[in-house]
C-alpha cells in the first residue's frame, strides 16, 4: 500500500469531470469514481490552499453526491490537525456508486501527511482540471 491520496482524471463533458479518488493508509484503502462539477477541482484547491493556518484549522471538501438517488460515488474530506503540534491529517469518507445495490460499498480512511506536500498536490489538482488529463497525488505518512 502507498499511504496517501490520488485523484485521477477519467472523463469530462461540459458540465462535469469524472475522477477516481483513492485514499489509503497502512491498513485501509477506499476508492470511488465521482462526478465533480466543472470548476469543482479548482474550488477544492482554493479551499485547501494555505492549510493549516494553525493547529485549530479545519477544512472540508466534498466530491460527488451521497445516496442512492445520485450517479457515481461520493467522497467527503475533512482536513485538520490531530494535535496542538500541528500534525496534519485528513479523514476521507468514501461511498461507491450504488449500482442497483441496497447499500453502496464504503470506507473511512485516516491519512496523516506533511503539509509541505499539500501545495504540490493542489497545483497538480488545478492542472488536472485545466488539462483534463493526468492525476494529482499526495504521499501520506503516519495515521
Amino acid at each position: 500500500m502507498n499511504p496517501g491520496l490520488r485523484i485521477s482524471y477519467l472523463w469530462h463533458d461540459n458540465d462535469v469531470v469524472e475522477v477516481r479518488i483513492i485514499a489509503e493508509n497502512a491498513g485501509f484503502r477506499g476508492s470511488a469514481d465521482v462526478y465533480v462539477g466543472t470548476g469543482g477541482l479548482l474550488e477544492a484547491a482554493a479551499i485547501l490552499a494555505g492549510f493549516p493556518q494553525d493547529s485549530l484549522d479545519r477544512r472540508e471538501v466534498v466530491f460527488g453526491a451521497a445516496g442512492k438517488g445520485f450517479a457515481g460515488g461520493f467522497v467527503h474530506f475533512e482536513f485538520y490537525c490531530k494535535d496542538m503540534a500541528g500534525h496534519a491529517e485528513f479523514r476521507a469518507t468514501i461511498e461507491g456508486d450504488y449500482r442497483e445495490r441496497e447499500l453502496a460499498e464504503s470506507a473511512t480512511v485516516y491519512v496523516g501527511f506533511d503539509p509541505a506536500v499539500l501545495d504540490e498536490f493542489l497545483a497538480e489538482l488545478q492542472r488536472l482540471e485545466k488539462e483534463h488529463r493526468g492525476s494529482a497525488a499526495m504521499a501520506g505518512g503516519w495515521s
